[in-house]
């Protein structure tokens, strides 16, 4: 019999799941949160009902990969060349609220998903379970041929000792319909790639907090050394010309909110100059595009802000995004080159706080061509709505990477507002070129 605390059960056959969601449909409970509960104003309610799993040490020793003669961290994306893959991206997701459940069911099936981080509140057992473990009701959309989970600053509210025991032994690379991965997710950062593309998941979450109780942001925070050693010696980004995409939790610049710069900086160290990097991150909770931001080695770093799966996002009175004033590092009169961010309101919920979309991004990868899409919630209802659209090629003999269209799907159609742009950039063309 399977023991309900722990992640099994996570079947990839057609039949099985066809079961579960029959099961589900019967037996499923409830979320156990609600978007009112989870607003800015009411975290701290939260955060109080969790105190016995707060304020632990973080979790040692530092998991990594024990025996990279035969798993170090890299997993090659099992299709052969001409063959599309998608790949699912949800940030800040684990909330187990309607609205996660939804973007969940609304992403679909797809070869590979990726959370780039946060559970809550404070990632410990029961709250993991929640989220990704099938037999409790979890909702996570898992890819038939791997999933991959990273930390953020919420997992480590309970010293990240749940994520790394409880849930990473899920994750990594599957293959025939098992349940059991056939190479495991050992440790909090990981490289998934092919001939042309390198999606590259790091640890931010882990040198997250500090202070009193380790309760407040690290604003200094920086990849661990281990991952330092990995990136520069297995992955070794310095002698390699596929595209490069970075996943992060936390945001590396911010036109919103304060930002982390350590980790961009070290990953411009290991890079040749010249070379375009793609950078999604989450930690805030909406969606915003930015055009390209110049990196110490002179690389251009293109950063997209894709925090919006799960958990409330809090637009101001004027149906704008809450915009705190950055006490710790201003954002520069350019605004980080902030072109896109959704300003969308989708309800309006007690205390009058308005909230806008929630959403997920796909990533179809076809050889040298890439494309991104966007999607939301479609106001609750039905499948997701795709409201934006980039397409992007690589030369993985050069490293060149070259934007080559984007697309406003709430420009026409049956969107109720057009995505705002910022007054700071050109619509769409400054986004990727």
């Amino acid at each position: 019999m399977r023991d309900k605390k722990d992640l099994i059960g996570l079947t990839r056959s057609p039949l099985g799941n066809q079961m579960l969601a029959l099961r589900d449909s019967i037996v499923k409970a409830p979320p156990a949160y609600n978007m009112n509960g989870l607003i800015a104003e009411n975290k701290l309610a939260w955060l109080t009902k969790n105190l016995g799993s707060i304020w632990k040490a973080s979790y040692v020793p530092y998991p990594v990969y024990t025996d990279p003669a035969t798993n170090n961290g890299i997993f090659n994306i099992q299709k052969p060349p001409g063959e599309p893959v998608t790949v699912a991206l949800l940030s800040d997701w684990a909330s187990d609220t309607a609205e996660s459940q939804l973007i969940a069911q609304q992403t679909g099936t797809n070869d590979y998903s990726i959370h780039l981080g946060d559970t809550y509140y404070v990632g410990n057992d029961q709250e993991i379970a929640e989220n990704f473990n099938t037999d409790q009701g979890g909702t996570w959309p898992y890819g038939t041929l791997g999933s991959f989970a990273m930390i953020g600053n919420h997992e480590m509210y309970s010293s990240g000792q749940s994520y790394f025991t409880q849930l990473l032994p899920y994750m990594g690379a599957y293959q025939n319909n098992n349940d059991t991965p056939v190479q495991v997710q050992q440790a909090s950062f990981f490289c998934l790639e092919n001939d042309y593309w390198r999606i590259i998941g790091l640890d931010t979450g882990y040198d997250s907090l500090t202070g009193f109780l380790g309760l407040t942001a690290n604003q200094n925070l920086d990849l661990t050394p281990e991952q330092k050693d990995w990136l520069a010696n297995t992955v070794q980004l310095n002698g390699d010309n596929r595209g490069i995409i970075i996943l992060s939790h936390h945001q590396i610049f911010s036109a919103f909110e304060p930002y982390f710069p350590n980790p961009e900086t070290y990953i411009s160290s290991l890079m040749a100059p010249g070379r375009d990097i793609l950078w999604f991150f989450g930690h805030e909770h909406w969606f915003a595009v930015y055009g390209p931001n110049t990196m110490a080695n002179g690389s251009r770093v293109f950063g997209r802000c894709i925090g919006n799966s799960g958990m409330p996002v809090e637009l101001d009175v004027d149906g704008g995004i809450v915009k705190p004033n950055n006490p710790n590092n201003v954002a520069d009169p350019q605004n980080w080159n902030l072109v896109i961010y959704d300003q969308r309101q989708r309800e309006v919920i007690d205390n009058d706080i308005p909230l806008g979309h929630n959403g997920y991004v796909i990533f179809t990868l076809n050889d040298a061509n890439l494309v991104i899409s966007y999607f939301d919630d479609n106001g609750g209802t039905g499948d997701g709505r795709k409201i934006l659209e980039e397409n992007w090629t690589v030369d993985n003999t050069t490293g060149t990477l070259t934007g080559n269209s984007i697309t406003d799907y709430t420009i026409n159609g049956d969107q109720p507002a057009d995505l705002q742009l910022s007054l700071f950039g050109n619509y769409l063309t400054d986004a990727i070129t």
